[in-house]
């Protein structure tokens, strides 16, 4: 494939990076609409009784939504969320689910929370209150994060409501305290709408009940959805990451993001993927968003400035193992992605203030026990191996067996998919899998050839790709998408595969 295309592809893509960044320097892209957030919406809307035109505008799109077939479980949900939605007056069943899952568990919360709220068969509003009860109970729910109190408070007024209990005024109170200035609850149209259902209940009319009211209406596209919260942080950070090298980019782009990012850094010391100008008082700091906001400041005056507040925060959030959870929360995992942000963004600014070599030696030994890498927050297959290997090193044993296993599977049009078993390939799915072969040097001429070819042809004439299956965790299992993300990685695949001879020198 000539050079010259490739070129052409990846400057075309820049100028889109370029048109869409955000006078602030940063980017923030909505994510596509799906069930979760507009069945959620609807429901609230309904038992709030806010009728046409906002109802009967999501409810024409649910109408014509496909549920995810990702997993079996997250396809049944999708689809009994959207036929409550679309009868609130003839609530189907809640399916039987399986229970061999801690994230299926945290999602039957959210299902039988709404399943109360409908009056649906097979939810029994004892066993929700009790176990929203319990989870609030450790430590008044102060091991938990934000969004996730305010689900589990919501849950438990929506349950006590419909035994026939007084109204409980501390969850009330506590409820409220977890609300946004701007009358969301975390910058998410699912966390608010759950707020909504709940306090529509029992304190309708009062001033919390119609900022979280107001919000949810304000939050309502034009095409009639709701979408998963937006991400500017982590969006910006990703862009620098992958896009620096290009002169455009560098030139035009990088200042006013590395300025934004800066200036996005928490009072705690690290970053959350949302900023304050978005969610009103931002979100939580996660160990994910620091570790790549770091990665993404590396070498700058401005990270140099945010380097000692950044170090106080790892050494407090850092286990006696030497891990990193992602948030600081007792439901928390921990998650080999985040691991390895956290000790590449430590590394990149010449870290000797935290021990990161525990945590380097954990992935090693994570590979060596099960035979490859995992990530939660994408589900593309290149991914573990394009964050974790750089960490670990690229000529190791445990990146080149991640190079060759991505190397058998590529699709005949020269790309991969989004997960095993998806329909078509993936423009980000295959320019993660082009990092990975080409920084481990594991791969035939000819392959990497074909996924330049796929690349150049798959982009739309505005410099984008389009992805055709969601791809990012949010809530597990359900996936979401955000195209910004899905974008920036693209571009560096292509630009990795334009530093091989198999494409520069065509």
């Amino acid at each position: 494939m000539p050079a010259r295309e490739a070129r052409r592809c990846l400057d075309r893509a820049v100028a889109a990076c370029l048109e869409s960044q955000r006078p602030n320097g940063s980017w923030a892209t909505p994510a596509r609409p799906r069930i979760l957030e507009n069945a959620l919406a609807a429901l609230a809307l309904a038992k709030a009784e806010c009728g046409s035109p906002h109802h009967d505008r999501v409810r024409a799109w649910l109408r014509q939504a496909e549920p995810q077939r990702h997993d079996t479980f997250t396809a049944a949900a999708d689809a009994w969320l959207r036929a409550l939605a679309l009868d609130v007056t003839n609530p189907p069943p809640l399916p039987v689910f399986p229970r061999d899952s801690a994230a299926y568990q945290r999602r039957l919360l959210l299902l039988r929370t709404l399943g109360v709220a409908a009056g649906a068969p097979g939810c029994s509003p004892y066993e929700l209150l009790d176990h929203a009860t319990k989870a609030l109970g450790h430590a008044g729910g102060t091991s938990l994060t934000g969004w996730h109190r305010a689900q589990f408070l919501s849950a438990a007024i929506i349950a006590g409501h419909a035994v026939g209990l007084p109204v409980d005024e501390g969850l009330v109170a506590a409820l409220a305290a977890e609300q946004a200035p701007d009358g969301s609850y975390h910058a998410m149209p699912l966390v608010t709408a759950m707020a909504c259902l709940a306090l529509t209940r029992v304190a309708p009319g009062r001033a919390a009940t119609q900022r979280c009211t107001a919000r949810l209406l304000a939050d309502q596209h034009a095409d009639g959805t709701w979408r998963f919260t937006t991400f500017d942080v982590w969006d910006t950070g990703l862009m620098v990451r992958c896009l620096r090298g290009h002169s455009a980019f560098d030139a035009l782009a990088r200042p006013g993001a590395l300025d934004f990012l800066a200036d996005s850094q928490s009072p705690q010391g690290g970053w959350g993927s949302v900023s304050s100008a978005i969610a009103g008082s931002g979100l939580d700091c996660d160990a994910d968003t620091t570790g790549n906001t770091l990665l993404a400041l590396a070498g700058t005056e401005q990270g140099r400035r945010a380097w000692p507040a950044v170090a106080v925060y790892a050494r407090e959030t850092q286990d006696a193992r030497g891990l990193w959870t992602t948030w600081r929360s007792s439901r928390d995992t921990v998650a080999q992605d985040t691991v390895a942000h956290m000790v590449g963004g430590m590394r990149a600014h010449g870290c000797d203030e935290v021990d990161v070599r525990r945590a380097a030696h954990w992935l090693h030994q994570q590979h060596r026990g099960a035979g490859r890498w995992t990530a939660d927050w994408y589900v593309f297959p290149g991914y573990p191996a394009a964050e974790i290997a750089p960490v670990v090193g690229w000529s190791t044993a445990a990146a080149r067996s991640e190079a060759r296993t991505l190397a058998a599977t590529q699709n005949r049009d020269g790309g991969w998919p989004a997960y095993p078993g998806a329909s078509s390939s993936s423009p980000a799915a295959t320019a993660l899998a082009a990092t990975v072969l080409v920084r481990s040097r594991t791969s035939t001429p000819q392959a990497l050839a074909r996924a330049a070819r796929f690349l150049v042809e798959t982009q739309r004439n505005d410099g984008t790709w389009d992805e055709p299956d969601p791809f990012m965790s949010g809530p597990r299992p359900f996936l979401t998408d955000v195209l910004a993300q899905a974008h920036a990685l693209t571009c560096r695949g292509l630009m990795d595969l334009m530093r091989h001879p198999a494409v520069a020198r065509s």
